[in-house]
């Protein structure tokens, strides 16, 4: 059984919040007895694509180092500055993550490949959510 809670920003009261784009709304989820923030990129323009990694980043950097499992769900509009946003994004985030699967759809696999292949090695790609939660739980 997987349990959901929307997630509000952590941070420093002075930092200046992104702007979260509709339809994006991160969440922790338990599954099998373990924390895992899902975030849902799914149904996203290209335009939003790059507030809503900046929502996630700041949401991601609020945890401590090496805690969070983390499944991302990827079948957006796609660009170049797009997959270029996405790549910065999992490099940043990358100090904070114990575990990190992904769901990608699309030319979205191709970019997660690459940057599995050059930055994020500890990235597992999987072609559905319930095998990604099952494996971060286990992880």
């Amino acid at each position: 059984m997987t349990v959901h809670h929307n997630l509000a920003l952590r941070g420093p009261p002075d930092a200046e919040e992104p702007s979260r784009p509709a339809g994006f709304a991160p969440q922790h989820v338990v599954h099998e007895g373990v924390e895992i923030l899902r975030l849902d990129y799914t149904h996203l323009g290209a335009a939003e694509l790059g507030s809503a990694f900046a929502v996630a980043e700041r949401l991601i950097a609020s945890h401590s180092p090496g805690s969070l499992r983390i499944l991302t769900l990827l079948d957006s509009s796609f660009d170049a500055s797009a997959a270029e946003a996405l790549k910065r994004y999992a490099v940043s985030n990358r100090p904070f993550v114990r575990a990190s699967a992904v769901v990608a759809v699309g030319f979205w696999s191709a970019v997660v490949v690459t940057i599995k292949l050059h930055e994020r090695r500890d990235l597992r790609m999987f072609g559905d959510e319930a095998a990604a939660l099952a494996w971060l739980a286990a992880s």
